[in-house]
């Protein structure tokens, strides 16, 4: 079966730098992720999205989803909110009206759930929070989707996935988008974001505790730049291709991870880029077929690039 396409959108105007990219692909894009719609600590939500960006996506024929997340103004999960949501059943309630209002009023087909950083101690609650608003969600005729951190195991006691039990929450929603990236990041030693082995193990977890047919792989569009000292930085395609022309750094296949990289020295400090292009999301692509999910999710179309969505469409088709 071709593989659907969840695609990210991060802005909630025409102004984003993935809002071309739309106009051109919007083709093969199934559901458009509209990115993101914070819950403030008093329950409201934060911003209202173009109803012109919605009304063209819709015009493509594309399902237009809305992304709410406990992120804050410094870009961090709160944690405290999450545990005020599971525990507080007159707040859950209330940002729930909340999300519904929003989505009614915009013509939203469905919601996706970015909650992250709840506490791997409400673990149950959380589930049971998924549980309750998925159902309702449902009822109200709009699809759920839940992004969830990549693990290829169990492991209710880590701060990042303990909370996440796959199983039930998979049973809940319509789609579980696997966050198949940040295997390696700012402060790891570099590699790939994702490598072949690794989202391989992850989906092998994944399609044995959720339906294979609900799930999407994550597809990242970016890498890291790492400095020999210091955290590294986030790098999009052509940005990493534009550096490596200017050093005349050499690209290279990483044959055991499945991913492009090269070396540069700047002012005395060297540098190791591991970064996303055409080869490693065939790659990707090819896995996801072979393991027979419903499709790929593509975090995020401001990092998008041509050749990108060239090699994307010979693997798709929007039904």
């Amino acid at each position: 079966m071709p593989l659907q396409v969840f695609a990210f959108y991060n802005g909630l105007t025409e102004q984003a730098k993935g809002y071309p990219y739309l106009k051109r692909y919007g083709s093969i894009i199934n559901q458009l992720a509209i990115f993101e719609i914070p819950i403030q600590n008093n329950g409201t939500l934060l911003g209202r999205p173009s109803r012109r960006l919605i009304n063209e996506a819709h015009g493509m024929g594309i399902k237009v989803i809305l992304v709410v997340s406990n992120l804050t103004a410094e870009g961090t999960f709160s944690t405290a909110l999450m545990g005020r949501l599971v525990r507080d059943q007159a707040f859950a309630n209330l940002v729930w009206q909340n999300i519904r209002n929003l989505l009614v009023e915009y013509q939203f087909d469905g919601v996706n759930l970015d909650l992250e950083k709840a506490a791997p101690a409400d673990r149950a609650l959380f589930t049971n929070l998924i549980r309750d608003w998925s159902a309702r969600f449902k009822r109200a005729n709009f699809l759920v989707s839940i992004d969830v951190p990549a693990k290829t195991s169990d492991d209710p006691q880590s701060e990042w996935r303990g909370a996440f039990d796959y199983k039930p929450i998979g049973q809940a929603v319509d789609n579980v988008i696997i966050m198949t990236y940040e295997e390696h990041w700012a402060v790891s030693e570099p590699g790939s974001v994702a490598s072949i082995p690794w989202v391989t193990r992850v989906l092998n977890y994944a399609i044995a505790n959720i339906p294979p047919q609900k799930i999407f792989m994550g597809i990242p569009m970016y890498g890291y730049d790492w400095p020999e000292t210091g955290a590294g930085r986030v790098i999009g395609y052509q940005r990493a291709i534009e550096l490596a022309r200017r050093y005349g750094a050499p690209l290279q296949w990483d044959a055991t991870q499945h991913s492009t990289y090269f070396r540069y020295e700047t002012n005395g400090v060297r540098h190791t880029v591991y970064f996303e292009d055409p080869r490693s999301l065939r790659d990707k692509l090819d896995l996801a077929l072979q393991k027979g999910i419903r499709g790929v999710a593509l975090w995020e179309m401001n990092l998008s690039y041509p050749a990108f969505w060239e090699v994307l469409q010979s693997y798709v088709n929007r039904e």
